[in-house]
């Protein structure tokens, strides 16, 4: 490799170009390690994940907490017309982790999007590299909101599933096998604070942030501010509690919510 003179780099100069970065040969060799790491131990476990995964996901498994920006674009905002739904999840400092985006392109699905309130979202959590990191399916349900998390390599790491609660809004967190690792409650007069509860004790906090007046009134567009708590130490529950919060803002906060149960919307208003 030459410089910018044409003279030929030193060793030391190249180990200078890659600061910071991943060379190619090592970008290579880490996702081929990671193809073979597929599907070997417990769906999301981070010590099967990529160097490039562990980065991205590293303040969602051990930080303190992550904000989550919905993107709206101009079309949406003047005319109301649905486009997909955008956002980005970033660390307490404003770091980007994640982009978050809805799949299906076109004008069939923008059609349906708009149209038809009976139809399945899907979500897939990218890293900035382009990796997926994790996904979400909520199909649509006639009584209560089910949703499908999937771990990196495609497997189902667990579910979200809405339950009748008196005053409250309830969903249960299980595992794959459908064990209830913890609860998610919304309480009815705490409309933008949702709680992630093991065996009775708080572990997380779901909480929907003011947008501003012209945001919250022209606009479904969300932000969303997520706190682990320190003795949530599960890195697996706490890659649920990211795909909750997006769960969250499809059911209860956005304009077009029917893709979420009918009946469970329903039921929603006497919980």
């Amino acid at each position: 490799m030459r410089d910018e003179h044409g003279r030929p780099k030193r060793d030391d100069e190249l180990e200078l170009d890659w600061k910071g970065r991943t060379a190619p040969e090592e970008r290579a060799q880490e996702t081929a390690l990671a193809e073979t790491r597929a599907g070997q131990g417990s769906p999301g476990d981070p010590r099967y994940m990529s160097l490039e995964l562990r980065d991205a996901l590293g303040p969602v498994m051990e930080g303190p907490g992550l904000r989550v920006h919905q993107m709206r674009e101009w079309a949406e905002i003047l005319v109301g017309w649905e486009t997909r739904n955008r956002y980005e999840a970033s660390d307490l400092e404003g770091r980007f982790l994640l982009y978050i985006g809805e799949t299906g392109e076109g004008w069939g699905q923008a059609l349906l999007r708009n149209l038809w309130p009976f139809r399945r979202v899907e979500l897939e959590f990218m890293t900035k590299g382009g990796t997926r990191a994790l996904s979400l399916e909520q199909p649509w349900t006639f009584f209560f909101t089910y949703v499908e998390v999937k771990a990196w390599d495609g497997r189902l790491m667990g579910t979200l599933q809405q339950r009748f609660g008196l005053l409250r809004r309830t969903f249960d967190i299980c595992s794959p096998g459908g064990a209830v690792m913890a609860t998610l409650e919304g309480p009815l007069w705490k409309p933008w604070t949702f709680h992630v509860k093991q065996r009775g004790e708080e572990v997380a906090t779901i909480r929907k942030k003011w947008s501003g007046l012209g945001t919250e009134m022209f606009s479904d567009s969300d932000n969303f501010g997520v706190e682990f708590h320190p003795s949530l130490t599960d890195a697996r529950l706490r890659q649920l509690v990211l795909a909750a919060t997006l769960m969250v803002d499809l059911c209860y906060f956005e304009e077009r919510s029917g893709h979420s149960g009918a009946v469970g919307g329903l039921l929603d208003f006497f919980d």
